[in-house]
C-alpha cells in the first residue's frame, strides 16, 4: 500500500511540472507573395521574439493578443484562440496613413517609405525649439547647398546636388514660386515659417512632374493646415540689433478652417551695409466638404536689405517684395477618380542700387507676374496599375528698366503609370511634353523602381530628363560687371541615380544614394583672363557625381540623433584659366549632425553641427545650440548660431555672421 501511495505522489508531481510548463504558440510571418519577412518583432504580454530567416518566432506564455511589427511593413494585432499553438500572420507595406505622408515627387499624396527617390522630410510644425529660418531649417539636409549673401536667408541662393542655383526649382504647395527674373530670389518665400507644416526636399530630377528648373532637385513648402484653434505668439532680441515678432492663428469650426501668421524679423546688422529687415504674413482658407477640399492661400512679404559686396565691391541696397495667391479644388473624395484644379498668381518685384548713396549712378527695377493653372487626376487601372494624368500652363510677364519688356508662355501635359506586379515590387513611369517659345517642344521622360528585399530594406533607382529655360537676367542683364547673352539656348540634363534604404522597428531608418548628372548647355557667367566682365555663356557638357548617406535614430519620442554627408564631384570644361562665377562654388564634402532631446521635466536641448568643405576655401565647422523649455504654455529660449565663432564664406569673397546669440519667448495662449 506504501508503495502505490508513493507511487501516485510522484505521478501528481509529473502531472504538476507538465501543468506549470508554459504554453508556447509558432508565428510564421510572411507578406502577399508567401515570402518569408525575417526580422520581424512578435510580442505579446508574456514577451517578445524575432522571426527568423524562415519568417518563424516562438513565443510563450502568450497573451490573448499578439502584435507584430517589421520595417517598411504596416503593424498589425492578432487575436490568439485560447487553444492555438500555430499562428500564421501577413503583412502588408506600409500605409500612407501608418508613416509620413509627402505630396512631391508623386502626382498624388503618398507614404515616404512608398516613394523610390531621394526625398528629405523637415518638419516645422512639429518642432520643438523656436526657429525663424527657412535657410537654417534646410541646412539639416547635406544634399543642399545654401549660397548665402545675408543671414536668416535675406538672399540665399540654393543648390543641391552640385547644381546652379537656377536649377532647383521651389514651390507651395505644388505651386512654382521659382522667379523668371534670376535664381537668385529662390528662398525670397512670402510666407513665415509659422505658416508651414514641413518642407520636403526631392534630390534630382523632378521636370516629369514640374518642368523646367527642376534639374539639381525641387523644393516643397506644405501649408499647415491644423487639426484645431490655436493661438501663439512669439517675441525675440539677439546680437547685431537683432529683434523679431511673430504670430500665428488658426480657427476651426466644421467644415471651415482659417489660419493666418505675421511676422517681422529686423537687424541692423553685423557689419556696414549688412541690415535687413522682412515682414511677412500669411492668411489661407479650408473647406472640407463630402464632394473634396477647398483652399484658399493668400501670402506677401516687404524684403528691404543692405546688398554690401553682393554682386562686387560697391556699398549696395536693394528691396525686393512678393504677394502670391493660390487657390485648389479637390474633387473625388473617397472615389477611384480623383480630381485636382490648381491656380496661382504671383507678383516679385525688385528694386536694386548699385551704389547705395548715389542710385543716379546705377540702379535696376524689375516687375515680374506670373500666372500659372494646372489640372491632375488619378485612378485605379487595374488592381495591380495606378494612372494619373495632368496639364499645366505658365505665362511670366516681366517689365524692367534693365532687361526690358518681354512675355513668354509654356504648356504641357504629362502621364504617369505607377505599377505593382507584387506586393514587394513597385515601378514608376512618366512622361511629360513642354511647348514653348513658338511650340518647340521638350520630351522629358522618367523612370522609377523600387524592391522590398525584407527586414525593412529596400533598393530604388530612377533615371530621368530635366531642362531649364534661361532666366530673364541670364539673357537681357548688363552691369559693369556682368553682362548677359539672348542667345542663350536652354540647358539639358540626365540624372541618374540609385539607392537602399533601411527602416528598422527600433525606429532607425538609413537612405544610401550613389546618383551621376549630365549636362548639356549649362549656363554660366564666365570671365577670361585680363578681363573683368563676366559673360552668360552656355557649357558644351559637364558631369555631377556622388553620394549621399542620411541616418536618423529615434530613442524615445522626445529624443533622436541624426547624420547627413554628401560626396560631390563634377568635370570642368572651361578654358584653362578661364574664371568660372557660379558653377563650380558647390562643396565636395559636406556633413550635418545633430541632437534633439529632452533632459528633466522639460528642458530641450538641441545641437547641429555642419561641416563644409569648397572648392575654394578649406574646411569649416559651424556649431548651432538651441535649449529652451518645452512644457506649459510658455516657452523661453536661448539659441547660439555659429557658436565657434568661425569666419567662413558662404559666397566666395561675402563674409558671414561669426557667434550669434539670440534669445526670447514662445506663448502657446491656447
Amino acid at each position: 500500500m506504501q508503495k502505490i501511495f508513493v507511487l501516485a505522489a510522484w505521478g501528481l508531481a509529473a502531472a504538476g511540472i507538465v501543468c506549470a510548463q508554459p504554453r508556447c504558440v509558432r508565428v510564421t510571418v510572411t507578406d502577399p507573395a508567401n515570402l518569408a519577412v525575417a526580422g520581424a518583432r512578435v510580442s505579446s504580454d508574456g514577451g517578445s521574439a524575432v522571426t527568423d530567416q524562415r519568417g518563424r518566432a516562438e513565443l510563450c506564455s502568450p497573451g490573448s493578443e499578439v502584435r507584430i511589427s517589421a520595417g517598411g511593413f504596416t503593424a498589425v494585432t492578432e487575436t490568439l484562440a485560447p487553444d492555438a499553438d500555430v499562428l500564421d500572420v501577413e503583412l502588408h507595406t506600409i500605409a500612407p496613413t501608418a508613416a509620413t505622408v509627402v505630396v512631391t515627387g508623386d502626382p498624388e499624396p503618398r507614404a515616404l517609405s512608398e516613394v523610390d527617390r531621394s526625398l528629405v522630410v523637415l518638419n516645422v510644425a512639429e518642432r520643438d525649439t523656436v526657429s525663424w529660418s527657412f535657410a537654417d531649417l534646410l541646412k539639416q539636409d547635406s544634399s543642399v547647398h545654401l549660397r548665402e549673401r545675408g543671414p536668416d536667408g535675406t538672399q540665399a541662393d540654393l543648390s543641391i546636388r552640385g547644381s546652379g542655383f537656377d536649377q532647383v526649382l521651389v514651390l507651395i504647395n505644388g505651386m512654382r514660386v521659382s522667379d523668371a527674373q534670376t535664381g537668385h530670389h529662390a528662398l525670397d518665400l512670402p510666407l513665415p515659417l509659422e505658416s508651414v507644416q514641413q518642407v520636403e526636399v526631392l534630390h534630382g530630377s523632378g521636370a516629369t512632374l514640374y518642368g523646367s528648373d527642376a534639374i539639381g532637385g525641387t523644393i516643397n513648402f506644405v501649408t499647415r493646415k491644423p487639426e484645431g484653434s490655436e493661438l501663439k505668439l512669439m517675441g525675440g532680441i539677439g546680437d547685431f540689433g537683432w529683434n523679431r515678432t511673430a504670430g500665428y492663428g488658426a480657427i476651426r469650426r466644421g467644415i471651415w478652417t482659417q489660419t493666418a501668421s505675421l511676422a517681422r524679423d529686423f537687424s541692423t546688422g553685423f557689419a556696414e551695409g549688412r541690415d535687413f529687415r522682412n515682414v511677412s504674413g500669411s492668411t489661407q482658407t479650408y473647406l472640407d466638404t463630402s464632394v473634396g477640399t477647398t483652399s484658399i492661400l493668400f501670402a506677401a512679404n516687404d524684403r528691404p536689405f543692405g546688398a554690401k559686396d553682393f554682386y562686387g565691391p560697391w556699398n549696395s541696397w536693394e528691396k525686393t517684395g512678393t504677394k502670391f495667391l493660390s487657390a485648389s479644388q479637390t474633387l473625388g473624395r473617397g472615389g477611384n477618380l480623383q480630381q485636382r484644379f490648381q491656380f496661382a498668381y504671383r507678383r516679385h518685384t525688385d528694386h536694386f542700387i548699385l551704389y547705395k548713396y548715389d542710385p543716379d549712378v546705377f540702379q535696376s527695377q524689375h516687375m515680374l507676374d506670373t500666372w500659372q493653372g494646372g489640372y491632375t487626376a488619378t485612378g485605379d487601372w487595374t488592381s495591380k496599375a495606378r494612372w494619373s494624368a495632368g496639364a499645366q500652363y505658365v505665362a511670366e510677364d516681366i517689365e524692367s528698366n534693365r532687361l526690358g519688356n518681354h512675355l513668354r508662355h509654356r504648356a504641357s501635359i504629362f502621364g504617369v503609370l505607377d505599377l505593382r506586379p507584387t506586393e514587394r515590387l513597385t515601378v514608376s513611369l512618366g512622361l511629360r511634353e513642354e511647348a514653348w517659345r513658338r511650340w518647340r517642344i521638350q520630351t522629358l521622360p522618367t523612370m522609377s523602381a523600387g524592391y522590398w528585399l525584407g527586414r525593412g530594406v529596400k533598393v530604388r533607382g530612377q533615371i530621368g530628363a530635366a531642362f531649364r529655360m534661361p532666366t530673364y537676367t541670364d539673357l537681357y542683364y548688363s552691369d559693369p560687371g556682368n553682362v548677359g547673352n539672348p542667345n542663350l539656348k536652354p540647358e539639358q540634363a540626365l540624372n541618374f541615380e540609385g539607392g537602399l534604404d533601411w527602416y528598422a522597428p527600433e525606429g532607425t531608418t538609413v537612405s544610401m544614394t550613389v546618383f551621376r548628372r549630365l549636362e548639356d548647355n549649362t549656363i554660366d557667367y564666365v570671365r577670361d583672363p585680363g578681363q573683368t566682365i563676366f559673360q552668360a555663356l552656355n557649357f558644351q557638357k559637364l558631369a555631377f557625381t556622388g553620394g549621399e548617406i542620411q541616418v536618423r535614430k529615434r530613442f524615445r519620442p522626445e529624443a533622436e540623433v541624426w547624420g547627413n554627408y554628401t560626396r560631390l564631384t563634377a568635370s570642368r570644361d572651361l578654358p584653362t584659366d578661364a574664371v568660372s562665377r557660379y558653377v563650380f562654388n558647390f562643396p565636395t564634402h559636406q556633413a550635418t549632425m545633430g541632437y534633439r532631446g529632452v533632459w528633466g521635466p522639460g528642458l530641450l536641448v538641441k545641437t547641429q553641427l555642419g561641416v563644409y568643405e569648397r572648392t575654394w576655401q578649406s574646411t569649416k565647422a559651424l556649431w548651432d545650440v538651441s535649449i529652451g523649455w518645452n512644457r506649459g504654455k510658455y516657452h523661453p529660449f536661448v539659441q547660439a548660431s555659429n557658436l565657434l565663432d568661425t569666419q567662413h564664406q558662404a559666397f566666395q569673397g561675402l563674409a558671414q555672421p561669426g557667434r550669434w546669440l539670440r534669445g526670447g519667448l514662445e506663448w502657446n495662449v491656447f
